[in-house]
């Protein structure tokens, strides 16, 4: 199994937008690629953090997800509409596997 996360911080004083966009974006992914990504917000450590999560069978599962993605234009429109939400440079993918 393998478990992609990705998080990013929130502009501060658009944490309701943020909110709304990143609960958005996830129901597009989940609904056009037929995946189960979850997102959430951290309550400690890190306040004001998305991060998102999904599992694959396999590297192989995730990277065909990740290059259609790549390749869609629509998904990108969406991810410019947070551009103003999210600090830049403050997101980060960690890709992890079971033992």
């Amino acid at each position: 199994m393998i478990r992609f996360t990705r998080s990013a911080r929130i502009v501060r004083g658009k944490f309701p937008q943020a909110m709304q966009w990143a609960k958005e974006i996830t129901e597009f992914a989940n609904k056009k690629y037929k995946i189960q990504m979850s997102v959430y917000l951290d309550s400690f450590g890190e306040v004001g953090t998305i991060r998102w999560f999904n599992d694959y069978t396999d590297l192989a599962a995730l990277e065909k997800i990740r290059n259609q993605l790549l390749a869609d234009q629509e998904y990108f429109q969406r991810l410019n509409q947070a551009a103003d939400l999210l600090v830049q440079g403050s997101a980060f993918d960690t890709v992890m596997h079971t033992i």
